[in-house]
């Protein structure tokens, strides 16, 4: 009974099934996307407060390093430390007090020669050295080893107060001479920690509870955060995608500052997630499973008895067009299930078959019917030369010139040879140009000097295909219509090239041309029906029953001047069949 019913019908009954499973599935799979979309907004605002507390501290730290660069490039500075004289360095280095009064972040800038005398400015008074050499200090190497770059420690300004509170970060770097580019004393710019906290004062901390900022030993330069700088290492450390922190659900990042290797940790409030129970999570997996299963199922079914058919159908009418025309096949298995699209694919197929029969009967038909006319019209033209080229050599005859007779028969016979070729349509070029040039010489015996030729081929189509007896009539046309009625001497001129796959012909004379009139005659809608152009008319007729409409032809004539005829047919290479 099942396969009685109509397509619609059963299409009916397995989407209302379909859409009730769907129903419950995309409950399930919204609650998972609802969940997906918290933690993926909790990533995008870690990611932006990671990026702007970055942006914050490296820029704090790059004002620092640019206000050290000042410093060292003063010449006053570097001839004072070079010289050793204190008052003097004291002097070249109050020229930048403003900076202190006026960067509130920067406490103090201080200044040694490599002989350790100290000079300051303090934002609250000038300190004195805790130690009595700073090389004791466990950061002199290292500033010393980086030649001129700047390293950052945290309060190693401990050489100039007795207090161990860490109350700011030290920009340390060595001054140079810039003459020799020896060390002539250590800078040491002072950044308050407070300066560190402000970069982070825009995140809301309802959002970002939790969030340090380490130097590259490790240690905290700024915090705020409920949970303990080892339990977020933990946390950052395990697997999980989140941690929960009393009942709230955090998720950990972390991003390293690029060049200090300082590392920004922050702990974002998933917010909005739901209950991430077993059951509800199993529920969630099998939805999920059973939903996909079901749609890749009845995907393939439906793509199978009725997609596919119904598409191949239409590309097999869509190539139609271009005059193709193919059978479809379906699994017949599928019949049980949709009897109508086993109907309309064999309706369909008989009609292919029907289509291809009716088209192969045309083109047969079509084929005998230019066959028939092309050896008509082929043969119109042999005794029309024929007459033309007995009479040349009758005149000869008459004359006594027997020489002229003999060579006029040798052309006349290598003429026929090319022209009968075994039955061939296609003839090399070059071919045709020998029957042209054998053509002209039956006609310079005749006339003599009173006519000659010039035959210009570009010798890279010599070998290219093409309709036999094509030139020859039109040369012909040339001289009988061109050069003959012309009391003085005349040219006939033959040229032949190739041009974006076409060959382009020209015969041109320099006889008597054409009227405006006569040229009427000859345009291509009174040419049809022009009795006394046979050669011209002929010659056009056969070009269009072989190559087609692609081809292209000109008449040009100037009266007392001559005429050009221009050809464009398309070019046949060897082996392209058209010999048949």
């Amino acid at each position: 009974m099942l396969h009685k019913m109509r397509i619609s019908v059963k299409l009916a009954i397995v989407y209302a099934i379909f859409l009730f499973i769907s129903s419950i599935a995309i409950f399930l799979l919204f609650a998972e996307i609802r969940r997906r979309e918290s933690m993926d907004y909790a990533k995008a605002l870690s990611a932006q407060t990671l990026n702007t507390v970055g942006r914050n501290v490296t820029t704090l730290i790059d004002n620092a390093a640019y206000y050290s660069r000042i410093i060292l490039s003063s010449s006053e500075v570097t001839e004072a430390l070079a010289a050793g004289n204190g008052e003097r360095q004291r002097e070249s280095l109050y020229q930048f007090i403003s900076l202190v009064d006026s960067e509130t972040h920067i406490n103090g800038i201080y200044m040694w020669d490599m002989n350790e005398h100290a000079c300051s400015i303090d934002r609250n008074h000038v300190r004195s050295l805790r130690t009595e050499k700073i090389s004791e200090t466990n950061w002199y190497d290292e500033v010393m080893e980086l030649g001129g770059s700047y390293c950052l420690k945290l309060n190693a300004d401990r050489v100039l107060t007795q207090s161990s509170a860490e109350t700011s970060v030290s920009l340390i770097r060595v001054i140079n001479n810039p003459v020799d580019y020896q060390p002539v004393g250590i800078l040491m710019i002072n950044i308050d920690l407070d300066a560190f906290k402000g970069c982070y004062e825009s995140v809301e901390e309802k959002s970002v509870p939790s969030l340090y900022i380490l130097d590259r030993t490790g240690k905290i330069v700024a915090s705020r955060s409920h949970i303990t700088l080892p339990e977020f290492r933990l946390a950052l450390a395990s697997e999980k995608e989140s941690v929960t922190y009393e009942d709230k659900r955090i998720f950990p990042d972390s991003l390293t500052v690029d060049g200090i290797d300082w590392q920004i940790l922050v702990g974002t409030v998933i917010e909005n997630s739901l209950d991430e129970s077993a059951v509800g999570g199993f529920l969630a997996v099998l939805a999920m499973t059973f939903l996909a299963a079901f749609c890749f199922a009845d995907y393939l079914f439906i793509k199978r008895y009725v997609a596919s058919p119904l598409e191949d159908m239409a590309d097999s009418m869509n190539r139609m067009e271009g005059k193709r025309f193919e059978k479809i096949y379906t699994d017949s298995r599928g019949a049980e299930f949709f009897a109508e699209m086993e109907i309309l694919k064999d309706t369909y197929n008989e009609m292919v078959d029907e289509i291809d029969d009716l088209i192969e009967q045309v083109y047969e038909e079509e084929k005998i019917k230019r066959k028939t006319e092309l050896n008509a019209l082929q043969e119109q033209m042999k005794p029309h030369f024929l007459y033309n080229t007995i009479d040349a050599m009758g005149y000869l005859a008459l004359s006594g010139k027997s020489q002229e007779v003999y060579d006029a028969l040798e052309a006349f016979g290598s003429y026929y040879r090319i022209l009968l070729s075994k039955g061939k349509e296609l003839i090399t070029v070059q071919e045709e140009i020998e029957m042209v040039r054998d053509y002209l010489e039956l006609l310079k015996i005749r006339y003599g000097d009173e006519m000659h030729y010039v035959l210009d081929v570009d010798e890279n189509i010599c070998d290219d295909y093409m309709l036999k007896m094509i030139l020859q009539p039109l040369v012909e046309n040339a001289v009988n219509h061109g050069i003959r009625p012309k009391t003085t001497r005349g040219m006939v001129c033959v040229e032949g090239k190739e041009e974006n796959g076409y060959l382009c012909f020209s015969v041109e004379d320099d006889g008597v041309g054409m009227s405006a009139g006569k040229m009427e005659e000859l345009q291509r809608e009174n040419l049809d029906s022009n009795e006394k152009s046979f050669g011209l008319r002929g010659t056009i007729e056969r070009i269009k029953i072989f190559y087609g409409q692609d081809i292209d032809y000109d008449i040009q004539s100037t009266e007392g001047k001559g005429t050009v005829i221009t050809l464009r047919i398309p070019v046949y290479y060897e082996g392209d069949g058209g010999n048949d």
